[in-house]
């Protein structure tokens, strides 16, 4: 049991300061990058890359909300570098989007603690509602 209780916090750990986004189409693809929540990962290095090339077809940074616009030339698959710095160093994180042939987005690489957030939920709340009757039925038996 300790064991899966340290685990759980080493993983959370991990995801404390690391850099998070989210990526929508409006009038052009935006890339939102964000610490946390609540914390905007402001003036952020972003390099934009098209296909396989090896050379930035962009080169920017986020504003002051951690917020970045492009708008894609042509439909395919661009590589996105962010890098952030915080009073404990540089925090970099590299993904995929995919654009189609209206130059929206269909899809990008979601971070893996976003894509399972939900059944995480389901799972610490069926951890917590046990717990409760486990620690319920041995309060009754130490009686």
């Amino acid at each position: 049991m300790r064991a899966l209780i340290f685990l759980l916090v080493a993983l959370s750990w991990a995801f404390a300061h690391g850099i998070s986004y989210n990526v929508t189409h409006g009038e052009a693809t935006i890339i939102s990058a964000n610490f946390s929540a609540s914390i905007p990962a402001k003036n952020a290095k972003v390099r934009i890359y098209q296909g396989d090339s090896a050379l930035a077809m962009q080169i920017a940074q986020t504003d002051e909300n951690g917020k970045f616009a492009f708008l894609p030339p042509n439909p395919g698959k661009y590589r996105v570098e962010l890098a952030a710095q915080t009073d404990h160093g540089e925090h970099k994180i590299d993904f995929n989007i995919e654009i189609d042939k209206n130059l929206g987005v269909s899809s990008y690489d979601e971070l893996a603690f976003v894509k399972y957030q939900g059944i995480l939920s389901v799972l610490g709340i069926l951890f917590g509602f046990f717990g409760v009757i486990a620690l319920v039925k041995s309060k009754k038996a130490a009686k």
